[in-house]
């Protein structure tokens, strides 16, 4: 069985909408995702706005997605493809424990 990772995309907010088409077209039974806005700073994140620089911040959306190595090693091309030129990037980590809390629903919903 492949080792499930965590990967998670920084990127504008105005990207997100590009990342989310990309991400439905994904295998659902493989790719699991949720997207959150978030405040980031770092050497990912250019504040080029006025107010980030004044903030210490900038507004960015950040995509977390579990799948298997494999998968995520394969989604990153077109990944950095599709988000070449955009402030952001992205880190890897393992994830130790992936399961649903009831089993058999989450099963059931996989299956409709």
């Amino acid at each position: 069985m492949a080792t499930t990772v965590c990967l998670t995309l920084l990127v504008p907010t105005p990207v997100q909408q590009r990342v989310i088409d990309f991400l439905l077209a994904q295998d659902a039974a493989q790719v699991e995702f949720s997207m959150h806005a978030v405040a980031a700073r770092g050497p990912l994140v250019r504040m080029q706005l006025d107010e980030e620089r004044v903030l210490g911040f900038a507004a960015r959306t950040e995509v977390k997605l579990l799948l298997p190595q494999p998968v995520c090693e394969a989604l990153l091309p077109p990944l950095r493809a599709l988000l070449a030129g955009c402030d952001g990037g992205f880190w890897i980590t393992p994830v130790q424990r992936f399961e649903a809390f009831d089993a058999t629903a989450a099963a059931a919903a996989g299956a409709a």
